[in-house]
């Protein structure tokens, strides 16, 4: 059990228990990829515009950078490239798609189980390389960029169901 109320909120927020939502009721990372075909994993509303597949590797990359903060690991070590943004595969591919569904998952629970093992004493060091981020600053970032994320991830899938003519009057 952690026993640093930070810790223990960021943990709450990051992977909360089974069955229980987050506080404003909506997915979490794994959650909110259910069900997504390959396809409208692939698809963007306009052509400058991030798909599901690219927000799910950009996500995969940022809690793999704060991991590697927590845990001291050298840079480069990330399973994609190029590494933030990494390509995604055309035509859209459905073992690919699972695979990197599969990316993120590992990389959030690597996260989880580096926040568990992590010395509350050290939450308000730097993290080193980063500036002038604390270490407790880089884990509610993380947690505020899956929100972000997960929240454009939510508003493309229901402009993915009224481009095709699938949507549900009344939603």
């Amino acid at each position: 059990m952690v026993d640093d109320p930070r810790l223990r909120e960021i943990l709450k927020l990051l992977d909360p228990p089974a069955g229980r939502r987050l506080w404003y009721g909506g997915a979490t990372v794994a959650g909110c990829l259910r069900g997504i075909t390959p396809e409208q994993a692939a698809w963007k509303p306009a052509a400058k515009r991030n798909s599901v597949w690219e927000l799910t590797l950009h996500l995969a990359y940022w809690k793999y950078a704060v991991r590697r903060n927590l845990e001291a690991l050298p840079q480069g070590t990330f399973a994609r490239s190029p590494a933030n943004w990494p390509a995604v595969p055309e035509p859209a591919d459905a073992p690919q798609w699972k695979a990197d569904r599969a990316l993120l998952r590992s990389e959030h629970m690597l996260l989880v189980n580096a926040v568990r093992a992590f010395e509350p004493q050290r939450l308000d060091e730097t993290a080193p390389g980063s500036g002038a981020y604390r270490f407790v600053d880089l884990l509610f970032g993380i947690v505020s960029h899956d929100l972000y994320h997960v929240g454009q991830i939510q508003v493309l899938k229901r402009m993915y169901e009224t481009r095709s003519g699938r949507a549900q009057r009344g939603r």
